[in-house]
């Protein structure tokens, strides 16, 4: 096989390999996801240590890989490097997560305000079909089900939408979102709640009415972040009369 030359690269360096080792960022893009997956379902809570040893038997990958998987969930606030401790899944405080819910109410609420405005009737029936199988999902108690459609149902709105940046925005804090979307929804009844909030949303879809898209959007991302905070709460009260 014929070797293409790249011009003006320094001499010694026009040689380097510069082939993928697919295989190889295969299995550390796997390791990542599956342990994002596990921190945003709580398999691993908040504070849990990361011990590589251990990830390597339980994912079936190599240290490097999960050393890189590491590197890479702490890239994305998902984790953090303790001295004396190693990696240890983070913990958000109480003013990062208001933060990130009011970060959330802008964007979203921006986007469902164009999505109103703007959604082809297309987007509109997607988004009706998507909020039927959220409605399943709920009714089945089928929490994974419910994440990937919430994701769905916010892609759906942002496309609607044509909100590039705002999906953007919202997508470089989607683990953190998710890792909050599973506490809430371990909320009493919350499922019930969040099905009537998202209905409201989609019902001022189908009417056009941008403000009260807006509203019912905000509104639902208001409700999540009590819903974190009260569990979060539950959850101190209950490690303290251990």
């Amino acid at each position: 096989m014929s070797q293409t030359r790249i011009d003006n690269m320094p001499d010694g360096l026009d040689h380097a390999p510069l082939l993928i080792k697919r295989e190889s960022m295969t299995l550390r893009q796997k390791a990542c996801e599956a342990l994002r997956k596990a921190i945003s379902e709580r398999r691993f809570p908040p504070g849990t240590r990361l011990i590589e040893r251990d990830l390597c038997e339980q994912l079936g990958v190599s240290r490097t890989s999960v050393r890189e998987a590491l590197r890479h969930l702490e890239s994305e606030h998902l984790i953090e490097m303790v001295p004396h401790k190693g990696p240890v899944v983070a913990k958000l405080t109480r003013q990062e997560i208001i933060e990130i819910y009011n970060v959330r109410c802008l964007l979203e609420g921006h986007a469902c305000e164009m999505f109103a405005q703007t959604a082809s009737e297309d987007h509109i029936r997607e988004l009706e079909t998507v909020f039927s199988d959220l409605k399943l999902a709920a009714r089945q108690n089928d929490d994974p089900a419910v994440l990937r459609i919430k994701i769905e149902f916010y892609r759906v709105i942002f496309d609607g939408a044509k909100s590039t940046i705002c999906r953007k925005l919202v997508e470089s804090l989607v683990s953190r979102i998710g890792a909050l979307r599973q506490l809430s929804l371990t909320s009493p009844g919350r499922d019930k709640i969040m099905i009537e909030e998202i209905g409201r949303v989609v019902t001022a879809a189908r009417r056009r009415d941008a403000a009260a898209m807006k509203e019912a959007c905000v509104a639902h991302v208001r409700s999540a972040m009590d819903a974190v905070i009260s569990q979060l709460s539950e959850e101190d009260n209950n490690n303290k009369s251990v």
